[in-house]
């Protein structure tokens, strides 16, 4: 309001001089050269959509690695070769380095008897979470340490599963626009099976991990000690404290903007990149959201998350139907039941892969759901699944238009994994849902891939 009133009254007092200056029959003033203003102004547009651009790479490459875990759970080994670049290199734990897509695939295949997906009963998760992402100054390429969690294991057979545990140290590049691993190096820190659990790892059992009888490309790249030794990975960045964080000018890394560039011309970029910078927001916001759900959940918080819904959402958890609009959800998680002493509920949301649509009205998430429930001195049990939700705006405010959970197990804590799994969960005796399942499948030791929300990140398939 008080721009366009200054902006009307400068323009107003232009003219009465202009007006003036004409009758009077002098030469009006010349008008002022704004150029090194506006050359000025699209530099810092320039700068900032360079800034911008740094923060889309590093949402890019979080999809990316996040990704990596969704396919490799599958044995979609297709789909994971396709994630590197055609000289990227794939090393394993002790397995050695497996170099050019063509090994890579190979070496892949090995792990599941020579074809994709897994075999009825078999488990394979690989959770990838606590990214640390370092982009070069120009943006080509960039390094990351993730850490990874891994249950697998054969229904039936072994000691309920395995655990295992390891650090990524990651290379990346960006070839026509597209970010591909370049070198993908998982260090394993223990491999061991659920009974007994990491408490009696050995460093023979880390060596399993991985074992193919594919012969590698060359040898391990580092020969390191697996727990109980104590190694620490070497880090590809600095201690934050202890280093400055510093980029080439803009300049260097971006294009010159036009010498003269015209008003229009800057409206125009301006309003494109509030957009950009919108949907960059956005990410942020839907993942806080994302992990709200969660925290209120562990507590059976039916206010709170019922807040969180769209008027017209609707909400599907594992086998209990469609329920439509935000009151059957509170109704619904009513009767989840409210927390009481010694209960435990712990809902943790893991491994969101964020797509922003490109007006920024819509948000699709695909997130992991780790379970831990519990009753004081009676059970315990872990639970398994993927979300694949989406999210809108409702007066103004991010809300989940669809919440959709695929139940992948329920297990005993005693037993695990591998030899037992809760069948799909039933409805709510007298609450029935508004809608059946929307897609009918059936849990571990069955296979099933919950749909993607999402094309590969590399093909675009």
């Amino acid at each position: 309001m008080l721009q366009s009133t200054l902006l009307r009254i400068s323009v107003t007092l232009s003219a009465a001089v202009w007006l003036s200056a004409t009758a009077s029959g002098q030469t009006p003033p010349a008008a002022p050269d704004l150029s090194a203003r506006l050359s000025h102004a699209a530099a810092r547009i320039t700068a900032i959509n360079h800034e911008a651009e740094r923060i889309t790479d590093y949402n890019a490459l979080r999809n990316l690695q996040q990704q990596w875990g969704y396919y490799v759970d599958k044995a979609l080994w297709n789909e994971v070769t396709d994630l590197f670049a055609d000289e990227g290199t794939l090393e394993l734990g002790y397995n050695g380095v497996y170099a050019g897509k063509d090994a890579i695939r190979k070496y892949l295949y090995s792990l599941s008897g020579g074809k994709p997906g897994l075999m009825k009963g078999q488990l394979n998760n690989h959770f990838q979470f606590s990214p640390v992402i370092t982009l070069s100054a120009d943006g080509r390429t960039a390094q990351a340490r993730w850490r990874a969690m891994i249950q697998d294991g054969i229904f039936g057979a072994g000691s309920g599963g395995n655990w295992g545990a390891g650090t990524y140290e990651n290379q990346y590049v960006k070839q026509n626009g597209v970010w591909k691993i370049k070198t993908l190096h998982y260090y394993v820190k223990f491999y061991a099976p659920y009974e007994g659990g990491w408490t009696q790892a050995t460093a023979e059992g880390a060596h399993a991990y991985g074992k193919s009888p594919v012969k590698p490309t060359r040898p391990g790249s580092v020969d390191y000690p697996a727990y109980p030794a104590a190694y620490a990975v070497p880090a590809h960045y600095d201690n934050p404290a202890r280093s400055a964080y510093r980029l080439l000018p803009a300049s260097a890394v971006t294009p010159t903007p036009a010498a003269k560039p015209s008003v229009s011309d800057l409206e125009a970029q301006v309003r494109a990149l509030e957009l950009k910078l919108e949907r960059l927001k956005s990410f942020d916001e839907i993942e806080n959201l994302e992990n709200t759900y969660g925290y209120y959940a562990d507590k059976s918080m039916q206010d709170a998350i019922s807040a969180l819904f769209a008027e017209n959402s609707t909400l599907e958890i594992l086998g209990r139907g469609v329920f439509l609009g935000r009151d059957r959800a509170y109704e619904y998680m009513r009767r989840l039941g409210a927390p009481t002493y010694g209960t435990l509920f712990n809902h943790m949301q893991l491994q969101p892969v964020v797509d922003v649509s490109p007006d920024g009205n819509t948000v699709k998430v695909r997130a992991r759901l780790l379970v831990m429930y519990g009753l004081l001195d009676r059970s315990a049990q872990w639970g398994d699944g993927i979300y694949e939700n989406v999210f809108v705006r409702e007066n103004g405010q991010w809300k989940y238009q669809m919440l959709n959970a695929y139940q992948t197990f329920y297990t005993n804590y005693d037993g695990g994994w591998a030899k037992h799994s809760a069948g799909m969960l039933s409805p709510f005796p007298g609450y029935p849902p508004d809608l059946p399942q929307s897609i009918a499948y059936e849990v571990y030791p069955a296979q099933f891939i919950p749909p993607f929300h999402y094309p590969h990140p590399v093909t675009g398939k």
